[in-house]
């Protein structure tokens, strides 16, 4: 099921919903992030769980967000402003137009230009100028 939706963060600190201009200044890190963010669409608010999305496509000015159960979301964001709302350490970008999750890849192809199988079967290609990126991020990860 697909749906357009707007977003902003949620504060648990302050135990409401705050002032999106407010939110607007602010990046969410792992220390003040409840592990949500809130979409918006006419009728709701939708608390999404971060550890739920797998990857998000950029499709001009939405963003089509899929989630590790196989759903999919568009929300009324660009990519660049969606990014900034999911913590870094989470997650990359591996090219103009994907985000992924790191804990949903399951395989790094170095060929082909080199692209990346998540869990649930997604090629996501990695760009030549991400691709240092990607490579040291496996280095990392490198037994």
């Amino acid at each position: 099921m697909d749906f357009n939706v707007d977003f902003f963060p949620y504060d648990d600190s302050k135990n409401t919903l705050c002032k999106t201009i407010e939110f607007a200044k602010h990046k969410p890190t792992v220390h003040n992030l409840r592990r949500k963010i809130v979409v918006m669409d006419k009728q709701a608010c939708v608390f999404l769980k971060i550890d739920d999305i797998a990857y998000a496509e950029a499709n001009g000015s939405y963003t089509n967000v899929y989630f590790l159960n196989g759903k999919k979301m568009v929300v009324c964001k660009n990519m660049k402003t969606f990014s900034e709302r999911l913590p870094e350490s989470e997650f990359i970008r591996v090219h103009k137009s994907y985000i992924i999750n790191i804990n949903s890849i399951d395989k790094y192809m170095k060929s082909d230009g080199g692209y990346l199988i998540l869990e649930g079967g997604q090629n996501i290609p990695v760009s030549v100028r991400k691709k240092q990126t990607v490579v040291d991020l496996v280095e990392k990860w490198a037994v």
